[in-house]
């Protein structure tokens, strides 16, 4: 799968109650949910990754936490002890299993950060419906969206779904839809932005016995 270890994915059964939406576009429903997360110094929520395997006709789902502290420090942990931290200079990909962590540049591109999971999800996509409906007894708004031609074929989706919250422009669930009918969905729940966060959530201490794979570039040796 293309995305980051934390967004997975299953296929939604919830029927929903689609009734024509106000007059708002889905770009400025967008602009809101980014506006509102950018300007959020702290954010931290609760989140459920849902996967659907359509050739095996499997499913899967796993929850966990995801925090972001401004500028550039996230945590997502996973049920399991599996982790994805970053201090703003590194990013450390600890898998609990294999008792192994890989550390990237932040900068490096090996990793969605949460900000491009959540914010900037929509980049060469562009919005075909807007409906308003209603999820787990909220007013939402449904919004499809396709590929353009700027997405490369081999990165395509074939479809995209946001689910915001109207009162609060929160963003609730990403479902993600392979061109092979594979189905990622990431639910996010218990938002709170500009909350006190300790700073240990964004160091950490490979266990004793890990496996270290440092993939950051070496510091240039003075001559």
């Amino acid at each position: 799968m293309r995305a980051a270890p934390f967004l997975l994915a299953v296929v939604l059964a919830a029927p929903c109650r689609p009734s024509p939406a106000a007059a708002v576009t889905g770009d400025e429903i967008m602009e809101r949910v980014r506006d509102r997360f950018a300007r959020a110094r702290t954010y931290e929520a609760r989140f459920e990754k849902r996967f659907y395997w359509a050739v095996l006709d499997k499913h899967a789902t796993r929850q966990g936490r995801i925090y972001t502290q401004r500028p550039g420090r996230f945590r997502v942990q996973l049920e399991g002890g599996d982790l994805v931290v970053a201090d703003g200079e590194a990013i450390w990909a600890y898998s609990k299993t294999n008792e192994q962590v890989i550390v990237s540049p932040y900068d490096g591109g090996v990793l969605r950060t949460p900000w491009e999971v959540l914010v900037e999800y929509s980049e060469g996509y562009r919005t075909v419906a807007v409906e308003r409906t209603d999820l787990d007894g909220r007013e939402v708004y449904m919004l499809t969206l396709q590929p353009t031609e700027d997405v490369p074929p081999a990165l395509r989706l074939k479809r995209m779904r946001l689910w915001v919250e109207e009162r609060g422009w929160r963003l609730l669930r990403i479902e993600q839809v392979e061109p092979n009918d594979d189905v990622s969905t990431f639910i996010l729940s218990g938002h709170r932005r500009d909350g006190r966060l300790d700073d240990d959530l964004f160091r950490f201490t490979p266990p004793e016995g890990t496996e270290i794979i440092d993939r950051r570039p070496a510091a240039p040796t003075l001559k």
